[in-house]
């Protein structure tokens, strides 16, 4: 049986009310793929969504071919109209269904993001990843990985996050924390009426990157943070581990 898709349903919404968020992902992601090498091997975007991470990071790799991985349909969907709208991106982007541990996967990377991923597995599958990126990244060559911003975690009550004026239509995001995660719900409104309005709960673990750094230490990356819930994991030499 095949996993639910948790994030098919905030697949409309999601391009539309993310511009908050990106104007600060954006620039820590740019600054994270800062001097990679594209001769080293593909970059490898785990946990693609609609391509925001994709295209940013194609963009900051300029050459770079892009292994773009995302397991949600409806994001795919997303993703490939992205692409369709830029031939030249479409080019060097490679977009498959799965997740890292059922790809078969190229055996060096000049780099790897998985934004918005490392919440939803369990303790084993990420030491997995951790050992797959340990194999696969080439010397120095970064892994990017983000978790929940603790200066500012999903509350309890409702927060709107973000909110964007469509045609004659308003779009929202709200947030609503809980301990295993929390629940965005998106709304649309004609004036003060809700003509539509979805929730998706999603399931997120509160890892920090202090446990992150200690798991992937044990695979032999060290750890970078460039912000209190993002960091940069590279290989470490040999003369590093003595």
């Amino acid at each position: 049986m095949s996993p639910p898709d948790v994030y098919g349903p905030a697949a409309e919404f999601y391009d539309l009310l993310a511009a908050p968020a990106w104007a600060r992902l954006g620039p820590l992601l740019r600054k994270a793929l800062d001097g990679v090498d594209p001769q080293h091997g593909p970059l490898l975007d785990l946990g693609a969504g609609t391509g925001l991470s994709t295209e940013a990071a194609a963009d900051a790799v300029p050459g770079a071919r892009v292994l773009a991985m995302e397991p949600s349909a409806g994001m795919r969907i997303a993703l490939s109209t992205r692409l369709a709208c830029r031939p030249a991106l479409a080019d060097r982007v490679t977009v498959t269904a799965g997740t890292v541990h059922d790809a078969r996967l190229p055996p060096r990377l000049c780099a790897a993001v998985a934004l918005g991923v490392v919440g939803h597995l369990l303790p084993a599958e990420r030491a997995a990843l951790w050992r797959e990126l340990s194999q696969r990244l080439a010397p120095g060559a970064p892994a990017v990985v983000d978790v929940l911003d603790r200066t500012a975690p999903p509350t309890r009550a409702p927060l709107r996050l973000a909110t964007r004026r469509v045609g004659a239509l308003t779009y929202e995001s709200w947030s609503e924390g809980a301990d295993d995660g929390w629940t965005l719900t998106y709304r649309v409104r004609e004036g003060q009426r809700v003509v539509r309005e979805h929730a998706v709960p999603l399931p997120w673990s509160g890892i920090g990157i202090d446990l992150l750094a200690e798991e992937a230490g044990a695979a032999g990356l060290r750890c970078t943070r460039l912000a209190p819930d993002f960091a940069v994991f590279r290989t470490t030499t040999r003369e590093e581990h003595s």
